[in-house]
This record gives C-alpha cells, structure tokens and sequence, in this order.
C-alpha cells in the first residue's frame, strides 16, 4: 500500500466515523434548558462536542488503516482473494 492509498483509505474512514460519532451524546437546547436565541432551532445541538469526536474519529480511522495496511503489505488480502470472494 503507498502513502497515496494509505492517505485515502485514513481520509474516508475519517469522515465515516466522524459521521457515525456526530449523534452521540447530544443532547438540544430545548432539553439542556438553553435560553434558545431568536432565529435558532430548539433541536439545535447545546453543545456538540466537536473537538471530542475529531479525535475520536482520527483514532479510530487510524486503527481501520493500520490494519488494512497490514492486510495489505503482509498480502493476507489480494485482489485475488477479493476476486474469489465476490466472484
């Protein structure tokens, strides 16, 4: 795997679990007993935490592409394999 495929694999493993995070603990203005500004939702996030879930996320993409690069260079998983596996 090379740095190009490594970096494409982290950015979007990246983005779907920064979007699988994104609903965890959120909890809305209405139900945080937020003074809810003129203009806003009730249902807007009180505060969302977002520096919490990057990090998780970078994590987590981490760990994905760490194992597919090792899958990958060790040739435990070849186009081959996924040739025979999805016919």
């Amino acid at each position: 795997m090379g740095i190009v495929s490594a970096f494409v694999v982290f950015a979007v493993t990246w983005f779907l679990a920064l979007y699988c995070l994104l609903p965890v603990r959120i909890r809305s203005q209405e139900e945080a007993g937020d003074i809810v500004p003129e203009g806003s939702m009730t249902g807007a996030p009180s505060n969302p935490n977002l520096g919490i879930k990057m990090i998780g996320a970078t994590i987590i993409s981490a760990i994905i592409t760490g194992i597919a690069y090792y899958l990958i260079n060790n040739r435990i998983v070849t186009l081959e394999t996924v040739d025979r596996l999805l016919g």
